[in-house]
């Protein structure tokens, strides 16, 4: 089928559909009569409140974070953890860190580790917060970052490879 004759019937549809408000304990009644010819016999629709859908399409979403969102944040922890290794290794035969903001942390290691650490934890806190409202902003910051981390660790383990 169409698109447009997909859309036309849902529109008549919905538009024959009348459905009473319902409380707590009510039941609720789809009047189809609305659509009918007048004169023609229509058995009425009666659902029980347990039987009526709290979210449609939506049935089969588990609560939490997506295998997606769970992949991308576990790669943001994992490229920081080889940035560290990498950079350190680098710094050990003889290179000399070019990021000037990050020159200072490189001299201590456990410093350097803990800002590392800290730099994964808020990306992927932010990525989560980002995720609530925006799940495909979330998704592609993450894989930016995360490629520019990989580019990253790739140029540290090149020159740590010419320094011997």
């Amino acid at each position: 089928m169409s698109r447009r004759l997909v859309a036309a019937f849902a529109f008549v549809f919905t538009g024959l559909v009348v459905v009473s408000p319902a409380g707590a304990q009510e039941r609720v009644q789809l009047d189809l009569s609305v659509g009918i010819a007048p004169g023609t016999a229509v058995p009425p629709v009666v659902l029980a409140a347990g039987q009526v859908p709290v979210r449609f399409g939506n049935e089969a979403r588990r609560p939490g974070p997506s295998a997606l969102m769970t992949s991308l944040y576990a790669s943001t922890a994992v490229m920081q953890a080889l940035d560290v290794h990498s950079t350190l290794l680098a710094l050990d035969r003889g290179a000399v860190e070019a990021n000037p903001l990050m020159s200072g942390a490189t001299r201590n290691r456990a410093a350097f580790v803990a800002l590392k650490a800290g730099v994964a934890l808020s990306t992927v806190m932010a990525a989560k917060n980002m995720s609530k409202r925006n799940k495909v902003a979330a998704v592609l910051t993450l894989v930016a970052i995360n490629s520019a981390y990989a580019m990253i660790v790739n140029h540290n383990y090149n020159v740590a490879r010419r320094a011997r």
